[in-house]
């Protein structure tokens, strides 16, 4: 760990929670600590340069005890899943249109938020009362500074000439499928859209599918099926299924993306190229120009409705960009400054508050703890 900053960083769900912190570990240095068995086993094989920075633990309780040890200050988040030590700072894990940012009034507790756009803070404020707005600071997406600063170096995934489409779906919850009747899948296309799109894309142009890599799959067999046509098909070579925790490589390399209700839509709009949505619940989804509405990102693309709409939605696509006005005003709603230079204002943010809670002692970081849960126990 980084002997200038006792920095902690709280990974519990999704391997590309990772590409959000990643540019901080790389500045700032500290110890990332997981208790999900695949993401430190994903982590510990793809990134060796962490060494001994990457801890497991078995729970919460384990990995307060280890922080107490290092003496960390600042404990840094992606998700809503606090361990309740330190200073907490949240970095967000992008600005999705999903409901979940509205749900969890945690996020009133974090002593630091920093926010990729005015549109999470106009969210924010429509449903909370904030009792301490100085604790917001929007900084903009640092994820994306290589794109935008077109320093991405990665070998590209096809290199035969033909366009390139990415089909990128959000996770599949079966939960959300229960308590939503119109869509046994939640919000993600996967399932009603993944094998026809291969069928439909595969003969003509080269299709990356970058899966969502929430480490909870769930009991489907999409994953398998999808596999299976591949081969079936002989589409090995126009196909490829990607698991990764950056999917800015990716976009990089594409023509046009398909997504459905998930925060790569508005990723997305980074490339300034087309995009189509592919539709998870036809008889339900409709795009919005609402903004608190799952769907106010379908206002930047052609929606799929049925099978027979992909081939001329997506020749029409690659052939003529129509929605570049409204696709580039949402980006500059979604993102501030979309300059490249996202993770110096995200640094400062981060350095200032570590500055001003390094010295305090021990016992006013466990009153500070203390306050906290008793917030959150109220809360819930």
């Amino acid at each position: 760990m980084s002997d200038n900053y006792k920095i902690a960083y709280w990974l519990r769900t999704d391997i590309q929670h990772f590409a959000h912190i990643r540019p901080i570990y790389d500045n700032l240095g500290g110890v990332i600590l997981t208790k999900n068995p695949v993401i430190y086993d994903y982590l510990k094989e793809k990134f060796p340069y962490l060494h001994m920075d990457l801890l497991f633990v078995k729970n919460s309780t384990e990995a307060k005890i280890i922080l107490n040890r290092m003496d960390i200050k600042l404990v840094l988040y992606t998700g809503f899943q606090m361990i309740f030590w330190g200073y907490s700072v949240q970095v967000f894990h992008g600005a999705s249109d999903k409901h979940y940012l509205l749900q969890h009034r945690r996020i009133l507790l974090y002593d630091l938020l920093l926010l990729p756009g005015k549109k999470h803070m106009d969210k924010i404020r429509s449903v909370y009362n904030l009792k301490h707005p100085q604790r917001f600071k929007i900084v903009g997406y640092p994820k994306f500074d290589k794109l935008v600063s077109n320093t991405l170096i990665q070998s590209p995934v096809f290199n035969n000439g033909k366009p390139t489409i990415l089909y990128a779906p959000t996770w599949i919850s079966e939960d959300s499928g229960t308590k939503l009747k119109f869509s046994k899948h939640g919000e993600s296309s996967l399932p009603l859209w993944g094998k026809k799109l291969i069928r439909a894309i595969a003969p003509r142009w080269n299709l990356i599918i970058k899966y969502h890599s929430r480490i909870n799959r769930n009991n489907t067999d999409i994953y398998r099926e999808i596999d299976q046509l591949i081969t079936e098909l002989g589409a090995e070579e126009s196909v490829k299924v990607i698991w990764d925790s950056d999917i800015t490589h990716y976009m990089h390399q594409a023509d046009l993306m398909i997504s459905d209700i998930s925060a790569v839509c508005y990723e997305w709009f980074h490339t300034n190229r087309p995009i189509v949505f592919a539709n998870p619940a036809p008889d339900h989804y409709r795009p919005s120009t609402e903004e608190l509405a799952n769907t106010y990102a379908w206002q930047a693309g052609d929606v799929l409705y049925k099978e027979e709409d992909i081939l001329p939605v997506v020749r029409q696509n690659l052939a003529s960009d129509r929605y570049m006005s409204i696709r580039n005003k949402l980006l500059q709603h979604s993102f501030y400054k979309p300059d490249g230079h996202a993770t110096e204002r995200q640094l400062a943010e981060i350095v200032k508050l570590y500055n001003e809670v390094k010295d305090r002692s021990k016992l006013r970081m466990i009153l500070h703890n203390i306050s906290v849960l008793i917030k959150d126990s109220i809360r819930h």
